[in-house]
């Protein structure tokens, strides 16, 4: 993967500023012309077996599908082919008031048929290259270029992922998108390759802007790693304050498994031996939608045993710039009596870790814990200084920040024996690790 990544930004540095796929001119208020567009790859709630792909096509377009191999195959002589699951009318996006690249005021004009599928039957530890096939306005067929994925392993092995989110993309600094995509290529060349990406969310500055999560689909590593992200509050609202679900929902394709009012927006999914649990924020602002939220995990993590447990939402544990509260007392006895080892977040654009906690205190040896984290924006520009603590002092291990030019990123290594989580700034220098023993094995698959 890092090869292949390699070679793209390479092929990039040779075409003039305007020309380079990272640093595109943005779109017009009508957005992508391509036949299919916004394309992105999504874990299925089995990893090791399952991809979900997303995309856009003009309405009452007929005749689109998803072509899929793998990797060695790249003439797709052995090509599967995929129709979509899903087909959704979606005018959520149009006359969106929003900024372009050339810092023009201008109302987005969006309708289009959102197109989802999911693939199975795939290989663990395999990489996977797929093309999206839809009619041109001609009448001809019109095929994307071959885009990459890799399937999780399966029980019992190793894997890396990258960890980022907070980039906030905004077409009139693009350098955001260029900081934050850096990081993932930083991130693994230190790991030796990463297998797929974990965000933990705001990865537009709004999400009601169509364009702006059509120009992160064609980034590199969009295009060539499966992805799994949390809905941030920037990627649930559009320039006006207007708050919708259905901005994160309709930009991706994500497994179906939330409760109520949440798929496709909540979800869980299996990684390996990591059972992770995907939280809306916006979704649980009063003690009735949270009680739906810790319902939902209660039923998920006893339905699904496993080695490890991952919980990632948007908002932060801690504050922490400062050690204020924030959601760690909404959930720290949920996750202690359920197992939960490890639980990741982001917002606060600042990186904080906590020691193992059992509820809201330093667990003692041999007592359930669970490690908090929150991670740092990696944009280089919304970074924030840390301040005297307020709260928490004797739970919080590691605060870190650049200030407001905050550049981040973690990789998540794991094996049968052990999660470690380790924080790099943009040079790839490891800044905090945390590691954390398996409490439980095999059998609870």
């Amino acid at each position: 993967m890092k090869r292949i990544i390699t070679l793209l930004l390479l092929s990039a540095a040779l075409l003039p500023v305007g020309a380079r796929e990272r640093y595109g001119t943005g779109l017009d208020s009508l957005g992508s012309r391509e036949p299919a567009y916004t394309i992105f790859t999504a874990v299925g709630e089995d990893a090791s077996h399952q991809a979900s792909i997303s995309w856009a096509g003009a309405p009452g377009a007929a005749g689109q599908f998803v072509s899929y191999t793998t990797a060695d195959d790249t003439a797709f002589t052995h090509a599967r082919t995929a129709a979509p699951g899903t087909v959704v009318r979606c005018n959520v996006y149009d006359s969106i008031f929003s900024k372009l690249a050339d810092n023009t005021d201008v109302y987005e004009r969006h309708v289009f048929d959102k197109y989802g599928v999911t693939l199975s039957g795939l290989q663990p530890s395999t990489d996977y290259i797929y093309t999206v096939s839809a009619p041109a306005a001609d009448g001809s067929l019109w095929t994307s270029a071959p885009r990459r994925f890799r399937t999780a392993p399966g029980p019992d092995s190793s894997w890396h992922a990258a960890v980022i989110g907070d980039y906030h993309h905004y077409s009139p600094l693009w350098s955001r998108i260029d900081h934050a995509m850096g990081m993932i290529n930083t991130l693994d060349s230190v790991a030796g390759g990463v297998d797929w990406i974990l965000s933990t969310g705001d990865q537009c500055a709004w999400g009601g802007s169509y364009n702006y999560w059509t120009e992160l689909s064609e980034q590199p590593e969009y295009k060539n790693y499966m992805w799994a992200p949390v809905q941030g509050n920037h990627d649930h609202m559009n320039r006006q304050n207007g708050r919708t679900d259905d901005y994160f929902r309709y930009a991706w394709h994500l497994p179906g498994n939330g409760y109520d009012g949440q798929k496709g927006v909540c979800y869980w999914f299996r990684y390996g031996d990591v059972l992770f649990l995907m939280l809306n924020n916006e979704a649980m602002r009063n003690k009735e939608t949270l009680d739906k939220a810790r319902e939902w995990i209660e039923q998920v993590v006893k339905a699904n045993p496993s080695r490890y447990i991952v919980a990632v939402e948007h908002y932060e544990w801690i504050i922490a710039t400062d050690g204020s509260n924030s959601q760690l007392e909404r959930f720290a006895d949920l996750f202690t009596c359920l197992g939960v080892d490890l639980a990741i977040a982001g917002n606060n654009h600042a990186y904080l870790r906590t020691f193992p906690l059992n509820n809201t205190s330093v667990a003692a040896p041999g007592q359930p814990s669970t490690v908090y984290v929150v991670a740092s924006s990696s944009d280089n520009g919304r970074g924030r200084a840390l301040k005297d603590l307020v709260g928490h002092q004797d739970v919080i291990d590691r605060r870190w920040s650049e200030g407001p030019h905050t550049v981040g990123g973690l990789i998540l290594d794991v094996n049968p024996e052990r999660m470690i989580l380790t924080l790099h700034d943009r040079t790839g220098a490891p800044v905090d690790s945390a590691t954390i023993p398996a409490a439980r094995g095999s059998e609870t698959r």
